[in-house]
């Protein structure tokens, strides 16, 4: 939660909607903004990355707190082995013995650089329309023996990232420590379940100025993109020449909006909402419309993943008798991927950890005698709100404004996606007009499931309109 002892608002400011308050009005004047660095980490500790954030042209930008995400390439090839009846040919045919140990263990999915050639290209009909179908159909063209290597992926677990880090304000020529710190010294933990580290003075970047952000790898074999935010909000022509602390942002009044009992401010989410299929680089874009009753203020921003039941359900197994005395065992050797729910193999499946002493023999090997009751617990989904991935960017289509530089890695800009950190309060609250749009573009990196982002703030109501005078009203007003 921001600090209250940074929101001292001054009235300098004047909104120009007519019918807000001044206080937190953004149109044409001050807005919330992120601005990012990124940087491509290699895996080897020592190697030195730059980026450059450079302040547009169009006014200054106020940076009040600063946060960081990793965007972690987890997926590894795997090569399959030959099936014990020969070489299968089709994506369907390939059985779990074929699979690596390790890929069974931390997680394996279908390469979803591949999913035109894996599946056949099924749709069905909604309303009138061909769309895709929601769970497509492996295809029945051989295809293995040419992907063999690349057909199956393993999904490494999350790695905790470790880097040194240091920011020089080229404007200035300062530099804002005195050597470079290490990430979790100074901005926490990478995975987002912590607040977003506040800087003791908001700090002023003028137009046309620069600021350098160098990393330096700590963490070996940990490949991805790095992202370093500063949020803060931007101060357009006509209010640049101001001082910072004539425009403060003004977060210590919120909350306390409606304390004089005003009915026609309340609160309310805007939410938007994308069905996230799996395919990285899939681009999905939504845009909220802001109803005619009254103006929307944003004063925060929350997101979370909603994910199917993370068990996976085998296929074609012997059936259980009833009463179960002995039920039938099954050799898991044997199980072929086109058992699985083809939404599964999109996910990412793996073995529970709690199961790994029944699937496995001592000799390191898949049991070729379970019981089919276990069978039917062993296998589990990999996508959770805590490893969802995406990009976000955010546009103000009143004004044609961007929120950001760039699109942004949702852990760098709001947080873990289980709810465990507190939601991004914006630096300066961001003002919709009536019939306007938000409009929300991600680009999906790993995770399946129904996406929510959320606006959270409140509506201001148009005023009702007054009764017309009658005519002895008009004229004892007259008098």
């Amino acid at each position: 939660m921001m600090p209250a002892q940074q929101a001292r608002a001054r009235s300098g400011l004047r909104g120009t909607s007519p019918g807000f308050s001044a206080r937190g009005s953004s149109v044409g004047s001050v807005i919330p903004f992120d601005h990012a660095a990124s940087f491509e980490l290699r895996g080897i500790p020592g190697n030195i990355v730059q980026d450059v954030i450079n302040i547009s042209t169009d006014g200054v930008f106020v940076a009040v707190a600063i946060g960081y995400g990793f965007e972690e390439d987890r997926a590894r090839s795997v090569t399959l082995s030959a099936a014990q009846t020969g070489q299968s040919e089709l994506v369907g045919d390939i059985t779990l013995s074929q699979i690596p140990t390790i890929a069974l263990i931390e997680g394996f999915r279908l390469n979803p650089q591949l999913n035109r050639v894996a599946f056949d290209a099924s749709s069905t009909v909604s309303r009138g329309r061909s769309v895709p179908a929601r769970e497509p159909s492996l295809t029945t063209n051989p295809i293995v023996t040419t992907f063999s290597s690349s057909i199956i992926e393993r999904i490494k677990p999350v790695d905790e990232i470790s880097f040194l880090f240091s920011i020089v304000d080229t404007g200035t020529g300062r530099e804002l420590q005195d050597e470079p710190i290490h990430n979790l010294a100074s901005l926490g933990i990478s995975d987002g379940s912590r607040p977003f580290r506040m800087l003791a003075q908001p700090l002023t970047f003028q137009p046309r100025s620069t600021v350098r952000l160098q990393i330096v790898e700590r963490s070996e074999g940990i490949q991805g993109t790095l992202f370093i935010v500063l949020y803060g909000y931007k101060i357009f022509d006509g209010f640049s020449g101001r001082s910072p602390r004539t425009v403060s942002t003004p977060l210590g009044s919120q909350g306390r909006t409606n304390a004089n009992g005003d009915g026609r401010i309340i609160p309310f989410d805007y939410v938007s909402k994308f069905q996230l299929t799996g395919r990285p680089g899939n681009l999905i874009e939504d845009e909220v419309p802001i109803n005619t009753e009254g103006g929307f203020v944003a004063t925060s921003i929350g997101y979370g993943l909603a994910t199917d039941n993370l068990s996976v359900s085998i296929r074609g197994l012997p059936s259980i008798p009833d009463p179960p005395a002995n039920p039938p065992s099954v050799d898991l050797g044997d199980i072929t991927l086109r058992q699985f729910p083809t939404s599964a193999l999109l996910e990412g499946v793996r073995i529970r950890p709690n199961f790994l002493r029944i699937a496995f023999n001592d000799n390191g090997l898949l049991n070729t005698s379970l019981a089919v009751t276990n069978v039917s617990q062993l296998f589990e989904r990999l996508s959770r709100p805590e490893t969802v991935s995406f990009r976000y960017s955010i546009a103000e289509t009143a004004t044609g404004r961007e929120l950001q530089n760039q699109p942004i890695h949702n852990v760098a800009g709001l947080g873990i996606a289980n709810g465990d950190r507190p939601f991004k309060h914006l630096a300066w609250p961001m003002t919709f007009l009536p019939r306007s749009t938000i409009r929300v573009t991600v680009e999906e990196r790993f995770g399946r499931g129904t996406l929510f982002i959320v606006f959270q703030g409140y509506k201001r109501l148009s005023a009702s309109p007054r009764a017309p005078l009658s005519s002895s009203s008009r004229r004892s007003r007259r008098r």
